[in-house]
């Protein structure tokens, strides 16, 4: 206790430079705490976002599929797989789609779609979509269709108004079913807004030539960092057919984006840490350089090696824990500031062609993280200690009493 008293004083000798490496430090480890916060929450958005709108946590498909987001091998057994999947307590909500491009056709114009059928009450638990209805009713009845605004302004396109769809069958001939425009999406993703039509699944079966047969059977989870436990228990009870993806399997370019954003990070926190342990070696080499004489004079009256040593050491942990308990507080703080309110970011617009997505990302604390940053800037203040302190083992004492 006298030790640690002891080099809390040391610390505080020169009040300036201590108060500005401590400082250093705790920006430094805020900076960390605001960015892993940020990153994490980023992710999480848009994981929620993109599982929501197109492919939900899990998929079981046809193993000979290969296109994984419109698979042209169709499945079977769908209502055992959605079985499976309710009688899981980790599942939330699970249920069938049917997806094939077609053509619609209206008075005034006609477009290229990709048309997905769905079970109506079971895809307003499974995704986002629904909610984002802003004319009309999602799918009550059985010849109904939903359309984004952009969609339904090429059409020229009124609620209430009838549309046909045309897809090309089992046997090669083009098919059609008139349908009524009765809902209108409103996303803000060119995608959704623009390029996709929502019948029900029957419906689509029936257009399609494919009654029974699905192109998936889709599962939403109530943790979704359950995804691939949930995918590993479900794999033995599939057929020999079919296959569980998770949503990274399915939506690659979103997995693509986490491995970049990870890596990109990795590099700035080696940076911030860099820049913290050169800040701490500074702090430590001067103290040292001031107090070789002090050193000599506490060697000559019997103080041992290994004691002053532990002090430089013990010096520098102080002050990178005084540094990283600040740092904690400052970047608790904002992302307590960012969680509440939101933090606006450009990105959403990129991101919103793809899936509808906010500009705002919420934050959260992510404590594992933060307190693993904190210890990391104490760690390397101790390692920048090691040096000064292996250079005060070496110098013998009628050196230390001659330095001026």
């Amino acid at each position: 206790m006298d030790r640690l008293k002891l080099a809390w004083r040391n610390i505080w000798r020169n009040k300036r430079r201590s108060a500005m490496t401590a400082s250093s430090i705790a920006f430094g480890v805020a900076a960390i705490v605001f960015g892993q916060s940020l990153l994490s929450s980023f992710q999480r958005q848009m994981v929620d976002k993109s599982t929501g709108a197109a492919t939900a946590h899990l998929q079981v498909q046809a193993k000979a599929a290969q296109d994984r987001k419109v698979p042209e091998v169709l499945l079977a057994g769908a209502e055992r797989y959605k079985s499976l999947f309710a009688a899981d307590p980790r599942v939330e909500a699970a249920g069938s789609r049917l997806l094939f491009t077609g053509l619609l056709h209206a008075a005034a114009s006609s477009r290229g779609v990709l048309l997905v059928g769905v079970e109506p009450e079971e895809e307003k638990k499974l995704s986002i979509l629904p909610g984002y209805v802003r004319e009309g009713r999602y799918l009550e009845g059985p010849r109904d269709m939903v359309l984004g605004r952009k969609l339904a302004n090429v059409l020229d396109l009124r609620l209430g108004e009838r549309v046909v769809a045309m897809a090309q069958g089992p046997d090669g001939v083009m098919q059609s079913e008139l349908f009524r425009l009765a809902a209108i999406l409103d996303t803000g993703s060119l995608v959704y807004d623009g390029q996709v039509a929502f019948v029900r699944l029957d419906a689509a079966q029936k257009l399609r030539g494919r009654p029974g047969l699905v192109s998936c059977v889709a599962a939403k989870l109530k943790d979704s960092s359950k995804t691939f436990a949930v995918a590993r228990d479900m794999r033995p009870r599939l057929n020999e057919t079919d296959t569980v993806l998770t949503y990274e399997e399915l939506g690659s370019e979103i997995a693509g984006i986490k491995r970049f954003q990870d890596a990109l990070w990795f590099v700035i926190n080696l940076v911030i840490l860099l820049v913290v342990w050169l800040g701490i070696l500074n702090t430590v080499s001067m103290s040292f350089f001031e107090r070789i004489r002090e050193f000599g004079v506490m060697w000559a009256i019997g103080a041992r090696l290994g004691v002053l040593v532990s002090m430089l050491l013990l010096e520098a942990a102080l002050l990178g824990a005084l540094g990283a308990a600040l740092g904690l507080l400052l970047g608790r703080s904002l992302v307590g500031w960012f969680g509440a309110g939101g933090l606006r970011l450009p990105v959403g617009e990129a991101l919103t062609y793809f899936m509808p997505f906010d500009d705002r990302i919420f934050m959260r604390p992510i404590w594992e993280k933060h307190l693993q940053a904190a210890a990391a800037a104490v760690a390397v203040s101790l390692l920048a200690a090691v040096a000064p302190a292996l250079r005060a083992a070496r110098l013998s004492v009628t050196q230390a009493l001659r330095h001026l």
